[in-house]
């Protein structure tokens, strides 16, 4: 006779050992499983598209996942049903759809979900595809933005989106040893034109120095990606006040007198009762003592 599975319970349902622990892998946490970036491919690509989604997929390495089919429904602007279902399914919270038309040529639309609905998102047109990255497996990557991307609206907009798109997972602490990776990211703004936007990873090499830190030398990993913004979807208010809100369990408890400054140091405020300064017990010092004759000497001198 067939082994019967032994049946366990999640939520009020009944499930086997291997369901539960793939529904408490999807279950949500105080700290969150890093995000994902899922590659989808609508019914007509360029090699052009296909190529920039595959290099942001090398950047977000190990974290990222492609997948091959070309789907007909891969329309986020129009309908965003189809990319939150296979979202979902993926247990993806980023995503990239890589796309070509005569009116949108060369096209690469990416976003970002909210508790499995579409949070924002941004289409670019693909300027230059970028290539393979040299890079170490699962490494943090550092992350500089450059120019003034406070200067547009949008720019400030995409920059918040790009962060999360390639900050890879949260750790506490980095060995100095694992930093091989600096992502540049650049923007070049001009009037009545579109942001352009370059992503440059660089190769981080740590080499000794006379002093303490070692000297730090970068040299391209690979080709650049170039991005040029075509049009955005805004997050809805309520929905962004929702993605923005922390768990009370990572809050930090709040103590009297103790804070902590933005760059992590700890500042706390003693306060002390009144101090009388007459009765404290103080070494006592022959040499201060005052003689039965100083009060008489003083007083005949202010006389005279």
């Amino acid at each position: 006779m067939p082994k019967k599975s032994k049946s366990t319970s999640f939520g009020g349902q009944k499930v086997t050992p291997a369901g539960k622990r793939h529904l408490e892998e999807r279950a949500p946490k105080l700290k969150e499983n890093p995000k994902k970036l899922l590659g989808l491919r609508a019914s007509k690509t360029s090699e052009q598209s296909t190529g920039a989604l595959k290099a942001l997929a090398g950047l977000a390495a190990p974290h990222s996942k492609m997948l091959s089919r070309k789907r007909d429904d891969m329309r986020p602007f129009e309908d965003a049903s189809a990319v939150e279902a296979v979202a979902r399914k993926e247990d993806c919270s980023l995503f990239g759809v890589a796309s070509h038309s005569k009116k949108r040529p060369h096209s690469l639309t990416l976003g970002r979900l909210h508790d499995g609905h579409l949070l924002d998102m941004y289409e670019f047109g693909v300027v230059a595809a970028g290539g393979a990255y040299e890079k170490l497996y699962g490494s943090k990557p550092l992350l500089v933005f450059v120019g003034d991307w406070d200067a547009d609206p949008r720019a400030k907009r995409c920059k918040n989106f790009l962060q999360d798109l390639l900050r890879g997972p949260d750790v506490d602490e980095v060995n100095l040893a694992g930093l091989d990776q600096v992502v540049a990211v650049g923007v070049t703004i001009a009037p009545g034109a579109a942001p352009r936007i370059e992503v440059a990873p660089q190769r981080l090499n740590l080499k000794k120095s006379t002093g303490s830190v070692p000297a730090a030398h970068l040299r391209p990993s690979g080709p650049s990606l170039v991005l040029e913004l075509r049009r955005e979807h805004q997050p809805a208010l309520e929905l962004w006040k929702a993605a923005l809100k922390q768990p009370k369990g990572l809050k930090p408890k709040k103590r009297k007198n103790i804070s902590t400054t933005d760059l992590g140091d700890t500042v706390g405020r003693i306060h002390l009762g009144v101090q009388k300064t007459g009765e404290i017990q103080t070494r006592k010092v022959k040499a201060l003592k005052k003689r039965a004759g100083d009060d008489a000497a003083g007083g005949a001198e202010e006389a005279g």
